[in-house]
């Protein structure tokens, strides 16, 4: 997926000998990129003109405490279903005070953002969520704790103050992070400007705040955490497959053999490793332990004629394979077969950025409009949409 905003990003923080992009703790500018992600009034406008999709996804502290949800949250019956929407009016009088607002799931509600996270899936092997924070006045922020994904932090307007400490714990947890003890070793104190960033690698301890300058202005920062799969995700993965086998649903009570129950599951786990696992895209899930959503998606099924463009929106980039006579797609569990003669445009199809049908039949004399179809029917593909074609311009 060739995206200017995914090549700017990875050369300014990717580093010699680095495992993984958010692997280690580093800062670095990004110049040109601060509004063109997100401003301000953009963001209220997203929350002005939605719903929220789940429980806590607008938050809102004052004086580095947590304000009840009636303080800037309403609901409005509609036709029987209860919707949670903002109350623009009350949220503005918090930021004319001073408060930090933080909008997690910007990829399920701003097509940019969708297409941003995506872009850095394809670049990470990862899952990547997006998170706006709107900081007034002097208001401060979470205090100093440890997050256990990476974090990719950009700053979109005004200027904030962190601290950033080492790691105290090693690769946490949710079920391990509670109690641990701080880090006492400062990596760096300063503040963010407009156009820089920094990874701030999980386990790392950080604050940040706008105590400290003076109640004028704000800040807009924007954290993509990248959520890698863990050991235990794969020991979910398995748990999973011992609950299909009945032996691992006796009771223990009933006299089941202890030994078989041991050699069961090591044949599981020989069955299915961790590097099979780890290829299979499949066991992703955020830090609470909630699977990722999957993805939305326009689909008209020709309602309004032939689709002029598509896009792949899968998860990770598609495997595509080919021999003298096929040409093979894998995508997660499904597996696409279609004549060799079709690979060329395949791979222009499902390259990851909009491609418009009429250019790639040009290019490659194949009827892709009936090659798209088979790829949107597959869900490989979507037809490509005003407000998705604005996302991906956006980051071009």
């Amino acid at each position: 997926m060739d995206l200017r905003f995914v090549r700017d990003l990875e050369q300014a923080l990717r580093r010699p000998g680095q495992p993984t992009l958010g692997s280690e703790f580093t800062r670095a500018k990004l110049p040109g990129w601060g509004e063109r992600l997100l401003t301000a009034p953009r963001l209220l406008d997203l929350l002005t003109y939605r719903s929220l999709s789940r429980p806590g996804q607008v938050l809102c502290l004052q004086k580095g405490v947590f304000l009840p949800p009636r303080d800037y949250l309403t609901s409005r019956n509609l036709r029987g279903d209860e919707l949670e929407l903002v109350d623009t009016q009350r949220l503005g009088q918090l930021l004319s005070e001073g408060c930090q607002v933080v909008v997690g799931g910007l990829e399920k509600i701003d097509p940019r953002f969708d297409v941003a996270c995506r872009a850095l899936q394809w670049l990470t092997g990862a899952k990547v969520y997006a998170t706006a924070f709107l900081t007034t006045g002097d208001a401060g922020g979470f205090d100093l704790h440890v997050d256990t994904s990476d974090s990719i932090v950009i700053q979109a307007a005004g200027t904030k103050s962190w601290e950033v400490r080492g790691e105290s714990l090693k690769a946490p947890l949710n079920e391990v992070r509670r109690g641990a003890r701080r880090s006492e070793e400062v990596l760096w104190r300063g503040t963010l400007g407009v156009g820089e960033l920094m990874c701030i690698p999980r386990g790392y301890w950080h604050t940040a705040t706008r105590s400290d300058q003076g109640g004028e202005g704000y800040s807009l920062h924007v954290t993509f955490g990248v959520v890698e799969r863990t050991g235990m995700d794969w020991l979910r993965d398995l748990t999973e497959r011992a609950c299909r086998l009945e032996l691992f649903r006796h009771d223990l009570a009933a006299g089941v053999d202890p030994q078989a129950l041991v050699q069961a599951f090591t044949a599981l786990a020989e069955q299915h490793p961790p590097a099979e696992f780890a290829r299979s895209g499949a066991g992703f899930l955020d830090r609470s332990g909630v699977g990722f959503r999957e993805n939305q998606r326009v689909i008209t099924r020709g309602a309004f004629g032939p689709p002029a463009a598509v896009v792949c929106l899968t998860d990770f980039p598609p495997r595509i394979e080919t021999t003298d006579d096929t040409v093979t797609v894998t995508s997660a569990d499904l597996r696409l077969t279609l004549p060799a003669v079709a690979a060329p445009a395949l791979r222009l199809l499902l390259s990851g950025t909009p491609a418009d049908l009429a250019e790639v039949a040009a290019l490659t004399r194949i009827d892709t409009y009936a090659l798209a179809g088979t790829l949107l029917e597959a869900g490989l593909c979507a037809e490509v949409t005003e407000a998705l074609a604005d996302g991906y311009a956006a980051l071009a």
